[in-house]
Parts: C-alpha cells; sequence; structure tokens
C-alpha cells in the first residue's frame, strides 16, 4: 500500500518499506517479478524456520505488527509494519529476527544485504522506546536460509540508530515533496474535468441516457450494468464522465477489454477526452508481444533487458521521461524508449500503471490471480478506482476459466521425456517424478473407465488429494534443484517442459484449497490422454471480491440480460448494483429480420437438414446485394454444410478450426475488400468474425445465424446446469439457451451499428419462434403481431427488404 498523506490533517502513514529504496533489491527473476524464491519457497522457508523457532524457544514470537508514531516538521508520521521474528536473548534483551531465503552457495550482492540490514535496523529502531524493549538495548539478526539445502546462517547487524532516524527524516522529506507535486497535478485535473466536454458534436441516440445513469452511479459508488445496442457509441458514453468523475474525485480508471480491437477504441476515445493534455493513458501489451529479447526468458542471468533493471530504470528517469513526454502511452512508444535503454519493455508498461489515470488492459490484469497488476492484489485498497468492463458478457466464462485448472497424463510424460534427455543426476530425479506424475493421472483415470472401454469420456468423480499433496514436497525441491542446476550451467530455456508442469500443478492444488459446492472435480478421457479437472461453476466470490472493492464498475456489452445472471455470476453486490437498458434508436425499417422455420438443428435432426440448410442459405446469400456473413454453432456443422453448399453469385469463404491470425486477417482484408459484395463467410459464432470485429460501412449486408448456437452437451455444461438448478432454479436455460442466445444477439450486432447501416438478419431454426429461445431476442425485433410474423423464406424476405430499400433511396 503507497504512503498516505492527508494535508488538511498533516498526518502521514507508512509502512516500513516505503523507507526503503526496495526497487533495488528487485530482480527479473523466473517466475515472475522479484523471482521464483519470492513466491512459494521463499513462504514455506520462513514458515518452516518459524515453526521451529516456535517449539524450541519460549520467547519467540513470529510475524508481528509494530507501529511507532512520532512528529516531523509538524505532520503526524505513523510507521507500521510485520517484524519476521522476535525474541530474547540470554540476558533477556529483545532480538529482532530478518529472515531471507538465498540461493544455495549463493551470496547476498552488497546493496541487497545493506538493504536488509536497514530493514531490520527500522524495526530495532521503532521499538527501542516500546515496553518490548524494557530499557535495553535492541539486537538485530539476519537470519539467512539456504533454498533446498535448509543451511542458515545467523548474522549480527552493527546498528547506528542516529543514521538510521537522519535516513527516516530525508525519505520523509522526499515523500512530502513528492506529495505537493502530485496535489499541484491534482489541481490541473481537476480544472480539466470542469472543461471536459464530449467529443463529438451530437450524440447518438441513447447516449444521454447512458451518461446520466453513469454520472449517478458513480456519485453514489454504484455498480451499472449497461445494455444497448452495438453501435450507440457505449464506450464513449461511459468513458466521458467516468474520466470527468475520475479527473476531479482523484479517482484511476481502468477500461477492461477481451480483445484487440475494443482496446483500440478504447484507446482512441481517451485520446479524443484529452484534448487539455491533463491525464496520462496507458494500454498495456501481452509480455510475449512486448519482448525485446530474442525468447521470452525473463531472468536477468538470460536476457541483457532484466538484468539490472531496476537500477538502469533508477539512473534513466524513463518512466517519469515517459510520463512528461507523452499524454497516451502506447505499446509501440513504450518498447522503443525501453529498448534504448536497454530494459525489458512489459516491466516498463507495468511500471506506468502507477502514472497512468486511465489504463486500458485485458481482463487478466484485473482478475487472473495469477497475472493480475498488485494494484488487484487482494490486499489493495481499490476505493479509488472505477473499472469499464467492456463486453461484459465474456467475463463469466473468463472468470470460470482462471479457476478451473487441469493436469494432463501427456503433458506429464512430454516433461518427463525432456527431463530423460539430460545427463545430470537431476534430470533423473526430475523424470521419476514426472512419470510418478503421469502414472497416478493414469491410474485414476483408468480405474474409473466407463463400460465398453470407449477412448473418449468424462465423469465426475473425487480426485487423489492425498496423493496429489504428497507430491508437493517432491516438486517443490526438484524444482529448486533444477532452477539451480539450470542457473549454474546457464541453460535456462523458454518453455520449459518441467517448469510448465510445476506451475500447473501448484494452480491445480491451490483450486483443491478453493474448492466448495461451487466446484466439480471430474476425470477425463480424450484419446490418448488422460485429464485430472476441476470446474469452477461460479467465479462470483472471486469477481467479486474485486469488483466490489471498487468505487464503481460499469459494465457494458449488447448481451446482459437476465441482468440477475450476470449480476450474480460476476459477484456484484445486489445493494449496489444497478441493471440499464437502452432501447435501440436506429430506424426499425432500415433492418428485416426473417426467421426460417422450416430447418432444425438439433442434434438429433441436424444431419437430415444439411442439405435443405446449405441450399436455403446459398438462395439467401444470393440474393443479398452485398456481403453476408454465416454463423454457425461449431466448426463440424458449418463443415458439413460448407460441402454441400453452392452458391450462384458469391465466392465462399471458410473459417477453419486452424487458422491464425494470418490467415484470419486475410479473410478480413477480402471481405472489405470486395467492392461487388460477392462474398459469403461462414464462420464460427462467439469466434473473432462474430465478435468484437468492426464491419465498417457496406462491408456487410446481412448476417445468417444457423440454430440458437447453444454449447454442446459435454459433462462440464451438463455439471453447471445442475449447479445453475440449484442456485437459479433456472439450469437449461443459464447453462444453454443465455449463452446460446448471447452469441446468437452478438453475431448480428455486425450488421446494424449506425442509423445509415441496412441488412436483412436471417435466423435459421424453428425453434427460434419458441418462447424458450424468443424471450432473448431484442425486443424491437419482434414486430406488431407476435414473433410469428417474423417467419418467412430468407431468400424472398431479403430481395423485398431490398427492393424497398432501393426504392426509398431513389
Amino acid at each position: 500500500m503507497a504512503p498516505r498523506l492527508d494535508s488538511t490533517d498533516r498526518t502521514l502513514d507508512l509502512a516500513v518499506a516505503d523507507l526503503l529504496d526496495t526497487q533495488l533489491l528487485r530482480s527479473l527473476g523466473f517466475a515472475g517479478r522479484g523471482g521464483y524464491e519470492r513466491m512459494w519457497l521463499g513462504q514455506a522457508i520462513h514458515s518452516r524456520y518459524q515453526e521451529k523457532a516456535l517449539e524450541e524457544d519460549p520467547t519467540y514470537r513470529r510475524e508481528v505488527g509494530v507501529k511507532h508514531a512520532f512528529v516531523h516538521r509538524g505532520w503526524q508520521v505513523t510507521i507500521h509494519g510485520r517484524v519476521d521474528g522476535l525474541r530474547r536473548d540470554a540476558e533477556g534483551r529483545l532480538v529482532v529476527e530478518e529472515i531471507k531465503s538465498v540461493r544455495r552457495g549463493g551470496q547476498l550482492p552488497p546493496a541487497t544485504r545493506e538493504l536488509y540490514e536497514k530493514q531490520a535496523a527500522l524495526y530495532a529502531w521503532m521499538l527501542r522506546d516500546s515496553e518490548d524493549a524494557r530499557d535495553q538495548e535492541v539486537l538485530v539478526e539476519l537470519i539467512l536460509i539456504e533454498i533446498g539445502g535448509g543451511a542458515l546462517e545467523r548474522e549480527t547487524v552493527e546498528l547506528d540508530l542516529e543514521i538510521i532516524e537522519k535516513s527516516i527524516h530525508r525519505r520523509l522529506n522526499s515523500l512530502i515533496r513528492s506529495h505537493h507535486a502530485q496535489r499541484k497535478a491534482r489541481k490541473n485535473r481537476y480544472a480539466a474535468a470542469e472543461i471536459l466536454e464530449f467529443p463529438y458534436s451530437d450524440k447518438r441516440g441513447g447516449q444521454d441516457e447512458i451518461i446520466a445513469a453513469t454520472e449517478l452511479a458513480l456519485e453514489q459508488s454504484e455498480h451499472l450494468l449497461i445494455e444497448a445496442p452495438t453501435g450507440i457509441g457505449k464506450t464513449v458514453a461511459s468513458l466521458y464522465p467516468a474520466m470527468r468523475y475520475a479527473l476531479a474525485n482523484d479517482k484511476r480508471v481502468f477500461v477492461l477489454t477481451a480483445k484487440t480491437l475494443q482496446q483500440d477504441m478504447a484507446t482512441d476515445v481517451l485520446k479524443l477526452l484529452n484534448q487539455a493534455g491533463a491525464y496520462r493513458s496507458l494500454r498495456l501489451r501481452a509480455k510475449a508481444k512486448m519482448c525485446a529479447n530474442d525468447q521470452v526468458l525473463c531472468h536477468e542471468e538470460y536476457c541483457d533487458y532484466a538484468r539490472e533493471y531496476y537500477l538502469k530504470m533508477q539512473k534513466s528517469g524513463l518512466t517519469r521521461r515517459l510520463v512528461r513526454e507523452l499524454e497516451t502511452l502506447l505499446p509501440d512508444d513504450i518498447f522503443a524508449a525501453a529498448r534504448r535503454e536497454v530494459v525489458c519493455p512489459f516491466e516498463v508498461s507495468l511500471e506506468l500503471t502507477g502514472q497512468a489515470q486511465a489504463t486500458v488492459c485485458d481482463y487478466n490484469y484485473a482478475f487472473n490471480p495469477h497475472v493480475a497488476l498488485s494494484d488487484f492484489s487482494p490486499e489493495a485498497d481499490l476505493s479509488n478506482t472505477i473499472l469499464i468492463i467492456d463486453e461484459a458478457h465474456n467475463l463469466v466464462d473468463r472468470g470460470r476459466g482462471y479457476y478451473s485448472p487441469s493436469l494432463s497424463s501427456q503433458a506429464a510424460r512430454r516433461a518427463g521425456e525432456a527431463a530423460a534427455t539430460g545427463g545430470a543426476p537431476i534430470h533423473g530425479e526430475l523424470a521419476g517424478l514426472c512419470f510418478d506424475i503421469e502414472r497416478l493421472i493414469y491410474e485414476t483415470v483408468s480405474d474409473a473407465q466407463p463400460p465398453g472401454d470407449p477412448d473418449r469420456w468424462a465423469l465426475e468423480q473425487a480426485l487423489p488429494e492425498e496423493d496429489l499433496w504428497h507430491l508437493r514436497h517432491r516438486l517443490d525441491r526438484g524444482f529448486v534443484d533444477y532452477l539451480e542446476y539450470r542457473r549454474e550451467t546457464r541453460t535456462l530455456t523458454a518453455n520449459d517442459e518441467f517448469v510448465e508442469l510445476y506451475f500447473d500443478f501448484l494452480k491445480f492444488l491451490n483450486a483443491l484449497v478453493l474448492s466448495d459446492d461451487a466446484f466439480s472435480h471430474y476425470l477425463e478421457r480424450s484419446g490418448g490422454d488422460y485429464i485430472l479437472r476441476i470446474l469452477c461453476k461460479d467465479p462470483s466470490r472471486f469477481l467479486g471480491g474485486v469488483i466490489n472493492r471498487c468505487h464503481s464498475v460499469l459494465c457494458l456489452s449488447a448481451t446482459l440480460s437476465p441482468h440477475e445472471f450476470y449480476r450474480d455470476l460476476l459477484g456484484f453486490d445486489p445493494e449496489r448494483t444497478v441493471p440499464l437498458h437502452v432501447a435501440n434508436p436506429f430506424p426499425v425499417e432500415n433492418r428485416r429480420v426473417v426467421i426460417d422455420s422450416s430447418v432444425a438443428t438439433t442434434w438429433r435432426e441436424r444431419p437430415e437438414n444439411y442439405p435443405r440448410i446449405a441450399k436455403r442459405l446459398a438462395e439467401f446469400a444470393d440474393a443479398v446485394p452485398g456481403n453476408t456473413l454465416a454463423l454457425f454453432p461449431s466448426y463440424a456443422f458449418l463443415s458439413e454444410v460448407a460441402g454441400m453448399l453452392t452458391t450462384a453469385k458469391k465466392r465462399v469463404l471458410v473459417q477453419n478450426r486452424t487458422d491464425g491470425d494470418h490467415q484470419r486477417q486475410d479473410i478480413l482484408d477480402t471481405l472489405r475488400g470486395a467492392i461487388f459484395g460477392d462474398v459469403l463467410l461462414l464462420a464460427v459464432a462467439g469466434g473473432v468474425f462474430a465478435e468484437g470485429v468492426d464491419y465498417p460501412g457496406d462491408v456487410l449486408k446481412a448476417v445468417a445465424v444457423v440454430g440458437p448456437c447453444l454449447p454442446a452437451v459435454t459433462l462440464e455444461q451438463q455439471l453447471l446446469q445442475g449447479y445453475y438448478d440449484e442456485r437459479f432454479e433456472r439450469g437449461f436455460e443459464y447453462a444453454f439457451v443465455v449463452p446460446g442466445m448471447t452469441r446468437v444477439v452478438q453475431a448480428a450486432g455486425r450488421l446494424i451499428r449506425s442509423a445509415e447501416d441496412t441488412g436483412v438478419i436471417a435466423l435459421f431454426d424453428k425453434r427460434f419462434l419458441w418462447r424458450t429461445y424468443r424471450q432473448h431476442l431484442p425486443e424491437d425485433w419482434t414486430p406488431e403481431g407476435g414473433i410469428r410474423k417474423l417467419a418467412g423464406n430468407p431468400d424472398e424476405a431479403a430481395k423485398a427488404f431490398f427492393e424497398i430499400a432501393e426504392t426509398r433511396a431513389g
């Protein structure tokens, strides 16, 4: 937590760490920011030492909270911290212990040792006048414990409390100067808030409603679920009042998205709003795309950009320079500047989050427990944070995925086989360990094999938890030995099979600890792979743990109904959450919706309907004087229809399961460049062509959706159905209909994105007329006289619509 200064009361509250230059202590280590010993292993070493000390020394206390208050230049200062260990020596004197883990045979660098000693000395300075000190000298010891081996070295730290006190006062002066500079910058932002204007001369229908509702939610510290049609301008209508409020009230805004295109739009809006240059906006890009090294190997011994990172950052003043020179901090600019200073561009971008008033990034940076920014850690104060979650309907599945790990026998075998190719003793040990993990997974799954010996199945069943935990100690020891070997021989590589297995194993154990009624455990066989799985059916307590600590959270989507489904599964506090439904402002006559009830797409009826669907879809596409996008529930369904489809006027493009970014971009370029409107694109609902992609102008003139796009009937979906039945009494609807119909409406939203756009939406399946499904279609799609008025032949409907449109235009 950052130091807290209150100019009115002249109070300064800070932690011991705030008095240290801890940046110099950190290194870019193998497991992330600070090295693997700062994660599970360092914690385990601390705990083992402390537990033994408690058993052997009746005076020993661990993790002791300390606080010291005093006056500095008219400021009431309070310093607080937590001492690793306190004990009495033979003479009854208080001894402060600072416990640190060190590499096997390694020596602490002088700067690191100095920092550790200063941290321990600060605790002694805080305790010198306490009752615990008993008017005696307070002693300080560094306890250095070898990682892996457990060897312990106890070092006495020489104290000069006068020097310590002077350094504290210097640091306090620096913090107060920085506080005054920040107050000046805040005043500039307050002034900018007063003059901030909507960036467009005219507002679209519905935007005033979003702005007013957002302003009220921010004033009352409420959450808002905004459901509004695609193309209405939800992003600017929410960001405008959010930034105005944030600037006026010293808040930060995070715009969270699932796709790159949405990040582009949010970044552009933030640029438009910042005409006065009063704030800094930042866009984060994934680590792999920000790596300046020849491979993503985040260790200072293998990457020039990680080596002495914090020392180079301190000398270069790079973050200060970037913030001073750039109003919009874009990944390409950060990358170029960081590369010139030979520092990690990704780490620089993360450092800049503390300087930006608005940050645009993926959901992961807020909600994924394994990669989230420190701003969103469980201990972080988010009361000054406003979240805007774009396309929020995607967050339910994403949130489940964060807490649904798996262990694969094939992954364990690959790691074992890779280790076995090495010639050192550690390789033999690791190979044996990996094969033991593979054997445990294989035997657990094989023992549950259903009758008939199928090679693809899944079954809910208890996991071998005791055996998994038993392997944890061997894995920790092997992991440390392996990394030390790799470091000593300078053979560390990216994408190491064993290291990936190790962290997958830890994530799996972590999910076991978290498991309650909202989780299911099951076994799966997929051909030659045997898998242990944990399914998080309800991520609400984890997502809500972030959301409800924020000042306000604004969710944006064209599909947030039923709102209670999203409110509850995203973990929103019902008492603070308000839904907002914005009506479609675009002219009804610009759109024709038609339902082809002559076809059926249920699993049983599909085979006999493939020919008819292919024929009716081809006729529909040929009747459209422009490009057509046709979306299917799955690649298998798409493939069957594509093989039977013959068009007279359209070129047919097909999305393949194996397509990469390059192939997808080629398809988009072809579609956008098809000026004669002669393309029929067959793609999968819920995929890249159906959501989060823009088809400007007349690129699209029709969208066809084949079937309600329900998820496949898997064990996972059945477990979700059972859970939703128990919690909401709406199992089938929530597990199948809601996600399926969300894909349908999202896909249709690609067509009409402005008051000028026109086109036809064709829904191929009689089920769209059934109440179960039609209740999830937008209200404005249903004409007077009811849903059955939409039933018809898509071919004839398209011809009639475009004839009328041509007459109207003429």
